[in-house]
């Protein structure tokens, strides 16, 4: 068993060297091809002595075709194992490296020790502090497990295939016609079977920092593999970072079309078969709500299109990234990046409220943050199409629909039950993208309307998330308790903002009577901005006015929109207070 003082002492170079030597001694046995197939069919000589030197000489061909097939699979393996090992030891120096950086060391066991929180740490800060790494020591240990986890597969996998070499069991040479077959078919077929498997995902359920150190285990040929064979595996696993999931997603698209179109196709079917009769009403209610449901799906794709590719070579657009594609559920979910979620230096992740829906408005909210993105760019000291800021619009839950037509989620707007649901994904989503990066990116959480609430549940948790913008707010409690506050959210003190618009029903009046927690005007901790027209650094700045001006896209800055654009550039000393 391979532990982690093994894994220390990784290396793969000697197997990375190993492969030239093995393939030159390969090329010339197959050189050796025609030889063979010579002395294995004399024309002319009969007799007891040339069947025996014929079933000699078939039995040195046979031999000769096996160690072609042992060179090809040892050629194959030890190229396997290299590369594989490049991952190993990238996520074993990461490891360290994130263990270094917070005063925290990995023994020789695999053990992590914490030294305690830094000198000079504040006492009222000593409890938070002492809690913040605690967390981080569970993501260390997930790490080092993971490490040690890949290590064992690429051993394991390494012995099954040399044990097949030293017994002569790669593959079978006997009843061939040593006629006519060459020996690079033999190459072939053990290059075949000295192929290393790819490490399985942790299991379903796994942590976040479980998926990153995972991720990070494996090669970048292991990681195309994974994203061409199995995008499914990459595609919504928070942790993993924002390029391979936006191409894993991104390859999913059109399967997920295909799936939903045969489904539709059946339903059709089955709606064609079905008389007018009074008895078969309520089955055709029923295949016309799916039906409604996947037509929604699909044209959620098509929407996912528009946003991610070129309309004219239909490849994906420079500086999107497509970071989760479900299609569970009654709605599509995903999300969708503006800029580079791995290198950004400042990363927002605006989550949408009530009627928000992938094919009709995840594409307007994209643009509007895009706008955010372009303003905190400028703010950050960078150009407006500077990759300083990445912005993320999340839609990753299903948010209440309440329309004239369509009352169905009215039970989740009073229970606060998507929210709440929703909140899980969301602070999972956020604290993915920490975990995928060895920076420590500045994360902002944004949350509008019903969103709001989402974000609040979420940063109660684990999350990431360094400053939390609240617009157009209900509430951002999973209760009505009036004790809440921002104490309760896990970021530091001073870092929740509130902006609320002139005429907006929902943050003025819904609090009052609902269940999401206290009015945010009024709540402790709370930094208030201004949503009023002002004039700031770059001249005049619209108001914002009810509740779905905050973020005005069409290209007029908005007084709230500096302001979201001024906290998530890591400015908020140039915010504009209430």
């Amino acid at each position: 068993m391979v532990t982690w003082a093994d894994v220390l002492r990784w290396d793969p170079a000697p197997t990375q060297q190993a492969v030239g030597p093995i393939n030159t001694e390969y090329l010339k046995l197959v050189g050796a091809s025609d030889e063979l197939r010579t002395a294995a069919s004399v024309e002319g000589w009969s007799g007891p002595a040339a069947g025996a030197a014929i079933g000699r000489v078939n039995q040195l061909v046979d031999a000769t075709e096996e160690l072609a097939a042992e060179l090809g699979s040892a050629r194959r393996a030890f190229g396997d194992v290299g590369d594989a090992i490049t991952g190993v030891v990238h996520a074993r120096e990461e490891a360290i490296g994130l263990a270094q950086a917070q005063r925290f060391t990995i023994g020789p066991d695999g053990a992590i020790t914490d030294p305690g929180p830094p000198p000079g740490t504040p006492p009222e800060q000593a409890e938070a502090v002492a809690a913040e790494r605690q967390r981080f020591m569970a993501e260390l240990k997930d790490r080092v497990e993971q490490v040690v986890r890949q290590a064992n597969d690429i051993d394991s996998d390494a012995c099954a295939v040399l044990d097949k070499i030293l017994s002569g069991t790669v593959v079978d040479t006997k009843g061939n016609d040593n006629a006519t077959t060459g020996l690079a078919a033999y190459g072939d077929a053990g290059f075949t079977v000295g192929g290393l498997s790819i490490l399985s995902p942790p299991a379903d359920g796994a942590t976040v920092a479980q998926n990153a150190a995972w991720w990070a285990t494996l090669s970048p040929n292991q990681q195309r593999r994974l994203i061409h064979d199995l995008p499914e595996l990459v595609g919504n696993r928070d942790g993993v970072q924002g390029w391979a999931r936006s191409e894993a997603n991104l390859a999913l698209v059109g399967k997920e079309r295909t799936t939903l179109q045969n489904a539709r196709a059946n339903l059709q079917g089955q709606l064609e078969k079905l008389t007018n009769g009074p008895g078969h009403q309520n089955t055709r209610n029923l295949l016309q709500a799916e039906l409604a449901k996947i037509n929604d799906k699909l044209s959620s794709l098509d929407s996912i299109d528009k946003m991610m590719l070129d309309p004219r070579t239909r490849k994906p657009l420079e500086g999107r990234q497509l970071l989760s594609l479900d299609m569970g559920g009654d709605r599509a979910k995903a999300a969708v990046a503006t800029g580079n979620i791995d290198t950004a230096k400042h990363v927002g992740v605006f989550t949408p409220g009530m009627n928000s829906n992938v094919q009709g408005s995840l594409s307007g909210y994209v643009e509007d943050m895009d706008e955010v993105r372009r303003y905190a760019n400028g703010l950050a000291g960078d150009s407006p199409t500077g990759n300083s800021v990445a912005m993320v619009t999340w839609l990753g839950y299903e948010p209440p629909t309440l329309q004239a037509d369509d009352m169905r989620d009215v039970g989740g707007l009073i229970t606060g039950a998507p929210a709440s649901e929703g909140a899980n994904k969301l602070a999972n989503f956020q604290e993915g993208i920490n975990a995928s990066r060895r920076d420590d990116p500045h994360l902002t959480a944004l949350g509008h309307s019903y969103g709001s609430t989402t974000t609040g549940i979420a940063l109660t948790q684990n999350h990431g998330v360094d400053d939390a913008v609240f617009f157009g707010s209900p509430g951002i409690s999973e209760t009505p308790t009036p004790v809440f506050n921002t104490s309760n959210l896990n970021i530091p003190e001073g870092h929740a903002y509130n902006l609320s618009a002139e005429g907006d029903d929902v943050a003025d009046a819904v609090p009052v009577t609902t269940r999401y927690g206290p009015h945010l005007e009024s709540m402790p901790g709370m930094n208030q901005l201004s949503t009023d027209g002002t004039t700031g650094p770059q001249g005049p700045m619209a108001a914002s006015h009810g509740h779905s001006e905050y973020a005005k896209g069409d290209g007029r800055m908005a007084t709230s929109e500096y302001n979201m654009a001024a906290i998530v550039s890591g400015h908020p000393e140039l915010a504009v207070s209430k």
